[in-house]
């Protein structure tokens, strides 16, 4: 209910009664990012001149009989055409605050703004590194646009990977959405291995217990389809990335009484391996 009455009853309105802010901000929803963690990071360079990165390929051999007495071709180990990493994605986010307003607040701006700004340059790394998933196994995608994601789809995806020679180790992932994480919920023997390692959800992974040898990871970042959107069962190596330059910075205008805080990034994501990944649909984007 509200207040009957005040006395003096113009304390109030005559300006006696502070207002009160809270010094807490509701912070803004965010996406899980995983997409990026999935990925080969390995070649980040840092600040490097030069704005493309070389990855040499070693092919697969094969073993040869031995002869008594001849001595065996050398074999060669590095045929595989070199992959390289463009870096020519450059973005950048900035936030100005002018500075009556930074020293009237109660809330750190600086703080507000960098975060905010480092996760929308974060946010943008990782669709980008979605949108390389449709481009694996030849751009075979499998399953139908919009329908359920069902644990015989699950399985031929482990078997194309299984079938490709991929290492069957933890740096196998799945990416889904959200909705072909329900589908998976409906799927008893899912529910049941994760009754007693389901956890907290941290960076989108769901869970501590692998499903078919791969990390369980959820985001909203995913690319597009006509109805759902391209989710992938794909190993680490399939996707590489680096990032040349990141950096977050604060620069004042005393002119313009405002301080920028801003976040950027120049990095580059390119398919490696193609086999070593491939792409599905989901039932809703």
């Amino acid at each position: 209910m509200g207040l009957s009455a005040r006395t003096p009853s113009a304390a109030d309105t005559a300006g006696f009664v502070p207002e009160v802010w809270s010094n807490l901000v509701l912070d803004a929803v965010h996406n899980q990012l995983v997409c990026w963690n999935a990925i080969d990071g390995r070649w980040t360079v840092g600040q490097k001149q030069g704005d493309t990165i070389n990855i040499g390929i070693i092919n697969t051999v094969t073993a040869t009989e031995v002869v008594v007495g001849t001595k065996a071709s050398s074999l060669d180990i590095a045929t595989g055409s070199k992959k390289q990493l463009v870096m020519n994605q450059w973005y950048e986010a900035p936030v100005d605050i002018d500075t009556m307003t930074i020293a009237q607040s109660q809330i750190d701006w600086q703080s507000q703004a960098q975060k905010e700004g480092a996760y929308a340059i974060a946010k943008n790394m990782d669709t980008y590194i979605a949108s390389l998933f449709a481009s694996l196994a030849g751009s075979s995608v499998a399953g139908s646009d919009g329908n359920t994601v069902d644990d015989e789809l699950l399985l031929s995806l482990k078997q194309y990977l299984d079938e490709n020679d991929v290492p069957m180790d933890s740096d196998r992932s799945l990416i889904i959405d959200p909705s072909a994480l329900v589908d998976m919920l409906k799927i008893d023997k899912f529910i049941q291995a994760q009754y007693v390692t389901m956890g907290a959800v941290a960076n989108g992974k769901i869970g501590t217990s692998p499903i078919y040898g791969c990390n369980v990871l959820v985001t909203n970042n995913l690319a597009a389809a006509t109805t759902g959107a391209y989710a992938a069962m794909l190993h680490r190596r399939a996707i590489a990335g680096a990032a040349q330059m990141m950096d977050s910075y604060v620069l004042p205008y005393p002119d313009l009484h405002q301080v920028r805080y801003s976040t950027d990034v120049l990095f580059g994501a390119s398919e490696v391996r193609d086999t070593f990944g491939k792409s599905f649909y989901t039932r809703s984007k």
